[in-house]
């Protein structure tokens, strides 16, 4: 009895460990290069953090027993959540450069041999896991590839592994400004003698994004402008390729942005918002589109740098956009799109009012909005009295679409900063003494009044 019950323990206890997915150890990194040493097995890091992608990730991959199964067998495995303290202290010696989750696999030297970043089903985490481990079998350690490529290596597919590892030890390395200086020279080598095809493959323009990316490259790089040339072939790409890449580009356009207006520097600004219209993929409606982000990134540069003859013509661009709006237009439109499910809807006449009420009330506060917003910060900036006019004008139809006392109280300053003294000061006596809420038509009617 007591050799059967000492069976099913040891049967059940082995179920457990089966069904527990990956085991992680708790050591430093250091420790774990160690361990990988004597077992002669690769180190791999779940680098998480708090956000759903990790969570999701343990709850459904980390766990898998075949996946634990794997991972147990071919890697000492460490788990470090990039947001917590305690991890932080305990493996301050892996040296990830990164803010984002990511799993990587390493020789027990340390040196990176294959990452992912994306989310993975059990499957997908099990292929990444036999690419890491074809690679450490015909892995070159980043030292013999510095002396093949000084001894004149050029090779293509040389180039572009040398190009790879080089680009990892940036992300992972020590000395940053050699290591970048080093992947310089090598994708740059790489590059000028790829074929216009070949810059296009889905390879070639993850690697020289993610070099942009991680070496902090701006908008006016020469490879940059290569990448733009060549934006149409995403379209091919992988989807989880695809998603790096465009997030990854739309960092660098605003680190470009952000440059620019540091060094003051308008071709960057001008490069940034030309990558802008390349790489814009999101839907559009009149309410927001690239024409009109790319317009808000020059308003905000040419108010950064005070060049207020063109902060006012692009203000004025922006905003005449909104203006001119046919807002009856436009609901009919929406309308009319409901009205094609007007079956399942089966909704009243007076439900069908609602509807094109709560629709036209939504576009008229988007466009109060608009011109509420740019019309005040054009009047923070802008002092002469011709100038203005125009500020003025669009606070009136902000207040005629709108309530909203803010806009009232700016428009009565808007007046007073015109010469316009006692209609400033009556508008702005109306506005102390307007409740949290009102109807604003009688407001709306004077504002009408004195334009």
């Amino acid at each position: 009895m007591r050799k059967l019950i000492l069976l099913l323990l040891t049967l059940l206890s082995n179920q457990l460990i089966a069904q527990r997915g990956i085991t992680f150890i708790h050591q430093s990194f250091t420790e774990a290069l160690k361990l990988a040493k004597q077992q002669k097995k690769i180190v791999f890091v779940a680098y998480t953090n708090y956000g759903g992608n990790s969570r999701w990730m343990e709850m459904n991959v980390l766990n898998d027993p075949e996946v634990g199964e794997t991972f147990n067998e071919n890697f000492i495995n460490l788990k470090i959540n990039g947001e917590s303290l305690r991890d932080k202290s305990t493996f301050e010696d892996f040296k990830y450069r990164g803010i984002t989750a990511g799993y990587f696999f390493f020789t027990p030297k340390g040196e990176l041999i294959h990452k992912f970043n994306f989310t993975k089903t059990p499957s997908e985490i099990l292929n990444e896991a036999n690419v890491a481990i074809n690679l450490n079998n015909e892995f070159s350690t980043i030292e013999k590839l510095d002396k093949a490529f000084k001894n004149g290596e050029r090779s293509q597919e040389f180039l572009y592994l040398y190009s790879l590892r080089r680009l990892q030890s940036v992300e992972m390395g020590n000395s940053k400004e050699k290591n970048i200086k080093d992947l310089d020279k090598a994708i740059r080598n790489y590059v000028m003698d790829l074929s216009d095809v070949s810059r296009k493959s889905e390879k070639n323009m993850v690697l020289i994004c993610e070099y942009l990316y991680q070496t902090n490259k701006n908008c006016s790089d020469a490879l940059f402008q290569t990448l733009m040339s060549n934006i149409d072939a995403v379209q091919t790409f992988s989807d989880d390729n695809v998603a790096g890449f465009r997030l990854r580009i739309n960092r660098i356009i605003d680190r470009s942005f952000n440059e620019a207006v540091l060094t003051k520097n308008e071709a960057l600004l001008n490069d940034a918002v030309k990558a802008i219209a390349k790489n814009w993929n999101e839907k559009e409606s009149v309410f927001y589109n690239k024409s009109l982000v790319m317009s808000s990134y020059r308003i905000d540069y040419y108010e950064m740098a005070k060049d207020w003859t063109k902060y006012k013509f692009e203000i004025n661009e922006y905003l005449n956009h909104f203006d001119a709006l046919n807002i009856e237009a436009l609901v009919n439109e929406s309308m009319a799109e409901y009205k094609k499910y007007e079956d399942k809807l089966n909704f009243s006449e007076e439900e069908w009012k609602q509807l094109r009420d709560e629709i036209e009330t939504s576009y008229n506060d988007e466009v109060a909005y608009q011109l509420r917003l740019y019309g005040w910060r054009y009047a923070q900036n802008i002092n002469d009295k011709e100038s203005l006019k125009e500020p003025l004008k669009w606070l009136s139809k902000s207040l005629r679409l709108s309530s909203n006392p803010i806009a009232l109280k700016t428009y009565s300053n808007l007046l007073y900063k015109t010469g316009r003294e006692q209609e400033a000061k009556r508008f702005a006596e109306m506005a102390n003494k307007l409740p949290s809420s009102f109807v604003p038509v009688q407001f709306a009617k004077k504002v009408e009044e004195n334009n």
